[in-house]
């Protein structure tokens, strides 16, 4: 016989108490004198033996008891001779992602997995344990109170993969791996290659509550030239309506606050003006009791640097100056005699206005830009085209030059949809002063014409990131310059090659970033929080820094970028919302996975089980059988 818990059987020292209060009464009898004593003396013998007969039985009762209960607690058992010199090796996954965030019966999910493990056996048992992000060889408990939250989250397959190179090669040995996890829905689940040598268990970790509220995602929406909207969308994931209370913060600076109701399983967007045009400690804040690290949204907005637009022009024009001014553009006129290649490749637009030639060095040049996704706008000369010009055109995407109208033509259609017009009509104006053009170039292509004339032939056409005009925009060829058609045409094709920026990127994943800085050669950057910085991978351009963070930063929150001269530029991470769905997988939909409910049936399970069979309920079941034979003794013995 065994005992799981042998130092329990120091306890019976305790026996020793009970044997002294025996031997060592501390009642004092007093004597009774009677005139006659013959009797007495009799019947005193008779009940001083019969007393201490009692008195052992007593003990002896108490002793057992007191003997079955210490015993019981040791838990005695008989060890199996079947699994005496078996082998096994033990891999356990525990799930530390966001989604284990979750209240179940006894607490959050992973708080409450963490103290499961620390209860059990597990460290005596030279376990490897693996999580999202760290792997443990012989687990400790400083290990596992070590363990947080991470943005990773691994897959059914990668967990097969990342649990077979902790078991060692050995074919002879049992090998079991038990995933400790609410299972999310994130991959169809596949059986393991080699089922014969590796068993699979699932301690599947339920939460209570199926009903949440999670900021999905915000972004900077540009529908309006004069405006910058901050959109935030919300999602309800559970059954019933919640209504929430929306915060944007910069810092401690409340910017705007809102109300949100969502109906079951539904999502909405609401719209938030923005009057700052930087943002360094921005975050989006819910009200929500499920999960929590969906409830904020970090996100930070940069100044934002002026578009660089370039002119090509034959002769001096004054109304493209007048539409890019400072400070949101950095307008850069250049005579087509004398280009300067520098500004030409460091601009995000480029106007060729009214060139009649196109020099092949300006042509190679102006295709690699356009394959940079830089924005090209041609405005044609009003007199005849080189060959060049029109080969040019063709490159570029578009049909090609068919002919010459010298008709008089008026600008009368206009694509409303087209995103360049998105936001800068209330309405679709259908009666006002056309633009007229006297001469004017046909192409064949209208599939992506802008503007038209009454023929509908295309006077505004664009091919990806390049606009054609089809007619010269000098007073004599065309009074489309004093059209209210002019401005938010030129405004929007230059804002087309700029994207919305970016308000923050994904813990866990490959992120490539472009900071519009300038360092010196031997200048590096930093990312920089309250608790920690790093430097980045990073890779310095002319006028730009390009940053790769993949491991690093860890944690959600708003951090800077620095130099050695103090550059400021603000960045933000968030957790990757797809665990906020709460979908999990059906345990039955996994092959060759058993099920567990606990922590004690895994460790019970054939392999472990290295007892025939435990006494401990046969020696409580003795304390109390004692326990009573003692209170018979009492009541009825004399």
């Amino acid at each position: 016989m065994q005992f799981y818990y042998p130092e329990v059987l120091y306890a019976l020292v305790l026996l020793i108490i009970p044997i002294l209060v025996h031997l060592f009464q501390l009642r004092r009898f007093q004597t009774e004198y009677f005139t006659n004593v013959k009797f007495l003396k009799k019947i005193s013998l008779q009940t001083r033996k019969s007393s201490r007969i009692k008195k052992w039985l007593i003990l002896t009762t108490r002793l057992l008891a007191l003997a079955s209960i210490i015993v019981a607690f040791a838990q005695p058992y008989i060890p199996s001779e079947k699994n005496e010199n078996s082998s096994i090796e033990t891999v356990i996954y525990l799930d530390n992602s966001f989604s284990m965030e979750a209240i179940g019966k006894k607490g959050r999910l992973l708080e409450r997995s963490v103290q499961e493990l620390l209860e059990s056996d597990l460290i005596n048992k030279n376990t490897n344990l693996f999580t999202n992000s760290e792997e443990y060889r012989a687990i400790t408990v400083q290990d596992l109170q070590n363990i947080t939250y991470t943005g990773e989250q691994l897959d059914y397959k990668t967990i097969l993969l990342k649990a077979k190179t902790l078991f060692t090669k050995d074919t002879s040995v049992n090998k079991k791996l038990l995933i400790i996890s609410d299972l999310q829905k994130t991959t169809s689940p596949q059986s393991p290659q080699d089922s014969s040598t590796l068993a699979i268990y699932a301690y599947k970790q339920s939460a209570e509550r199926k009903e949440n509220l999670q900021i999905d995602t915000a972004y900077i929406s540009q529908e309006s030239i004069d405006s910058k909207v901050l959109q935030v969308e919300i999602s309800n994931s559970g059954t019933a309506s919640q209504t929430t209370p929306v915060s944007i913060y910069n810092n401690e600076i409340l910017l705007g606050k809102s109300s949100a109701t969502l109906a079951p399983a539904a999502s909405l967007k609401l719209s938030f003006p923005l009057s700052e045009d930087e943002i360094k400690q921005g975050k989006i804040v819910i009200e929500d009791n499920s999960l929590e690290y969906d409830n904020i949204l970090y996100f930070s907005l940069n100044t934002i640097a002026p578009i660089k637009v370039c002119s090509i022009d034959k002769e001096i024009t004054t109304f493209l100056g007048r539409i890019f001014n400072a400070p949101e553009f950095e307008f850069t006129s250049m005579p087509g005699s004398a280009i300067n290649y520098t500004a030409l490749n460091n601009a995000n637009v480029i106007i060729v206005n009214e060139l009649q030639e196109i020099s092949s060095v300006l042509n190679t040049t102006l295709l690699k830009l356009a394959s940079e996704n830089r924005t090209i706008i041609l405005i044609p000369s009003s007199t005849n085209l080189g060959d060049t010009y029109g080969s040019f055109i063709k490159n570029s995407g578009f049909s090609g030059i068919d002919s010459v109208t010298t008709k008089e033509k008026f600008i009368t259609n206009i694509k409303f949809q087209h995103p360049l017009y998105k936001g800068v009509f209330e309405n679709q104006v259908q009666n006002f002063e056309y633009p007229k053009v006297q001469k004017s170039y046909s192409i064949s292509s209208r599939s992506n014409s802008i503007l038209e004339f009454e023929d509908k032939s295309p006077f505004l056409i664009q091919s990806k990131n390049t606009y054609f005009f089809t007619g010269a925009l000098n007073l004599k060829n065309s009074n489309f310059i004093q059209s209210p058609l002019v401005v938010p045409t030129f405004y929007k094709m230059a804002l087309s090659n700029r994207s919305p920026p970016l308000l923050y990127h994904n813990l866990a994943e490959e992120n490539k970033i472009s900071l519009p800085i300038s360092v010196k050669n031997d200048e590096v950057v930093k990312i920089d929080s309250k608790d920690f910085s790093f430097i980045p991978q990073q890779r310095n351009y002319e006028e730009r820094v390009e940053i790769t963070t993949l491991e690093l930063p860890n944690l959600a929150g708003n951090y800077s970028v620095s130099g050695d001269e103090a550059i400021t530029f603000a960045l933000s991470y968030n957790v990757n919302r797809a665990e906020s769905n709460l979908k999990y997988l059906d345990i039955s939909e996994i092959k060759n996975v058993r099920t567990v409910e606990g922590l004690d049936d895994f460790f019970n399970s054939e392999g472990y089980q290295t007892k025939k069979d435990t006494f401990w309920k046969w020696f409580v079941t003795f304390a109390l059988l004692f326990l009573l034979i003692e209170t018979l003794l009492l009541k009825y013995f004399k």
